[in-house]
């Protein structure tokens, strides 16, 4: 049997935010969210990939609690804070406030959902 080798789920969601960033920032989809070249926007979106695999688990399994209580919606939250670490760290890369940070992690979740990563 010719089996075709799967890309693995972390590497779909590393993937769907190197993507989101970038395309989001390029065609202005969502107002407050910005970078200063394609660089920093690729970087950013790396950087927010590595979020998404390395402190993403860990921050859930600290607020687990939280996130039984509201069903599993404090997820998002994390998710919108990662981006805003993310525009006080990186520098070129702004974020106006929560909600275009919300947008924008709802934007790397559904693509995540879509292509089968890890959400």
């Amino acid at each position: 049997m010719n089996k075709k080798p799967r890309m693995g789920r972390r590497t779909l969601t590393f993937l769907c935010c190197l993507i989101v960033i970038p395309v989001c920032t390029q065609l202005g989809l969502i107002p407050g969210l910005a970078t200063d070249s394609i660089q920093t926007a690729l970087l950013a979106g790396a950087l927010l990939g590595l979020g998404y695999l390395l402190a993403r688990p860990l921050l859930r399994l600290l607020t687990l609690p939280i996130g039984c209580v509201t069903l599993g919606l404090f997820t998002f939250v994390i998710d919108a804070a990662l981006v805003l670490a993310l525009s006080n760290v990186l520098s070129g890369f702004t974020v106006d406030g929560f909600l275009p940070a919300l947008l924008t992690a709802l934007l790397v979740d559904v693509l995540c959902l879509i292509t089968g990563g890890s959400h």
